[in-house]
């Protein structure tokens, strides 16, 4: 009887050594779980940031190309290069062969509602003049979706003999003016950021 007690024993406690290994091992993989699911959505996190930077880096290179092409100014105010608000502003974009663009393109930028109940920076553009025998078509692409605001400043001297000052507006006809600034703003839960972005024109002579 000595003997069987004493086997009985041993077995109990190698059950319960066995149990506590294995409850030891389920909490070891459950914590290596949890890091591997914070690790994953950090990393998901990061690259979303990732992306987000690189769509706003891209629209601001574009803006930059585009309001840097200005048509050549007129003197006479006829057709202004740029004319602009607080919130909008349309521009004439000179001809470029390498772009295939044979004659003045007009660009608008302006915000729209989007979907999700937020906002879109529209961006349409039309032929100033159509070419003979084709009708003028107009184009319209959301650059950057997503927005909760969008605002526009201008540079320059309002009349000739004036000084250069901040604006809200420009409809000076005869120029445009030195600098633009276009800010954007996202809603809270958007990890996306836009520094002020400043844009030099050139109107030619």
């Amino acid at each position: 009887m000595s003997r069987d007690s004493d086997a009985t024993a041993r077995q109990a406690g190698f059950t319960l050594v066995e149990t506590l290994v294995c409850l030891a091992l389920a909490g070891l993989i459950g914590v290596l779980l949890l890091n591997a699911v914070r690790i994953a959505g950090g990393a998901s996190a990061a690259a979303a940031r990732a992306a987000g930077a690189e769509e706003v880096q891209s629209v601001r290179d574009h803006l930059r190309r585009t309001l840097g092409s200005l048509a050549q100014r007129r003197p006479d105010g006829r057709r202004p290069t740029l004319r602009g608000g607080p919130d909008g502003l349309v521009a004439a974009l000179a001809p470029d062969q390498t772009l295939e663009r044979p004659t003045e393109i007009t660009v608008t930028l302006t915000r729209v509602p989007g979907g999700r109940g937020a906002d879109d920076l529209l961006e349409s553009r039309s032929e100033a003049e159509a070419l003979p025998g084709q009708p003028a078509t107009t184009r319209r692409e959301a650059i950057l979706g997503r927005i909760a605001g969008l605002g526009f400043r201008y540079y320059g001297a309002p009349a000739d003999g004036a000084r250069p000052l901040w604006l809200p507006a420009w409809s000076r006809p005869d120029r445009p003016p030195l600098l633009v600034e276009i800010q954007v703003a996202f809603p809270p839960a958007d990890s996306r950021r836009w520094p002020p972005l400043l844009i030099a024109l050139d109107a030619g002579p």
